[in-house]
């Protein structure tokens, strides 16, 4: 850490300062203020010329210092409303699986998607010991749909810990629950965008969406979080039942349906 003395304070930044500070929009109106003073002392128009530049200035200082402030005030306040709509309807999900859902989440209801790009530097995952990591990638985008990696019926969904940056995050984030027809067995993914999975009970085919890479929960990066567990809710520790079944997951995805 370094410490300034007193005596090597600056008051006021010298002018090469002053001009690397200015932000990028204020150049074109540096611009347009010389200009005007320029076209006022030879053009007989000036008087008109000016008016206008200084209404246009006028309403771009408004833009800047009240209105974009007030969009993006907005926008935040829109989109945490959504969000916690969806928290709402997931608790009373959970809580009162007989009242039917406040508000279905958006998602797609195909099963055919292009083929993924499958990261997996830290595939095995051993917190809690079982589960596995990995990657989706369409397109250069990271924010995308999770195709099932069976038919079967959405189990549940939950918010387990709270967001936050990587030191304060706790939990998986947004999770879905997926048993898959015909096993004794059901997947459990993790960080994904929360409110993007659809309701508890949903039918699901093989490839269908089931919620949209995210960053819920404490995590570092976009990733899926997968755990296999038994229909009791033991969690599958023995990677020589699930890799298997992860492995033919992730071929599945490389190969597109």
């Amino acid at each position: 850490m370094q410490i300034f003395r007193k005596k090597n304070l600056q008051i006021l930044p010298n002018k090469k300062l002053f001009y690397q500070d200015l932000k990028l929009y204020n150049l074109p109106l540096i611009y347009i203020i010389k200009l005007v003073i320029l076209t006022t002392k030879y053009n007989h128009h000036s008087g008109r010329i000016k008016n206008f530049f200084v209404l246009f200035i006028f309403i771009f200082l408004i833009y800047i210092t009240v209105l974009a402030p007030l969009i993006k005030t907005g926008v935040t306040i829109i989109g945490g409303a959504v969000k916690k709509i969806f928290i709402v309807q997931e608790w009373v999900q959970d809580n009162f699986p007989k009242i039917s859902s406040l508000q279905n989440p958006d998602y797609d209801k195909s099963d055919k998607f292009l083929p993924y790009v499958i990261y997996t530097p830290y595939f095995i995952d051993n917190t809690p010991p079982g589960a596995y990591d990995f990657t989706l990638e369409l397109n250069g985008q990271l924010e995308v749909p999770i195709p099932s990696p069976c038919k079967g019926t959405i189990r549940r969904t939950r918010f387990q810990g709270r967001n936050g940056n990587f030191r304060v995050a706790q939990g998986a984030g947004q999770i879905v629950e997926l048993i898959c027809d015909g096993t004794n067995y059901y997947w459990l993914m993790g960080h994904l965008l929360q409110g993007s999975s659809p309701r508890r009970g949903t039918r699901i085919n093989k490839g269908q969406p089931i919620g949209i890479q995210g960053l819920t929960g404490r995590t570092s990066g976009y990733h899926v979080h997968a755990q296999i567990h038994y229909h009791s809710g033991q969690r599958i520790t023995n990677r020589k039942i699930t890799r298997p079944i992860v492995e033919n997951y992730i071929k599945f995805l490389r190969k597109g349906s």
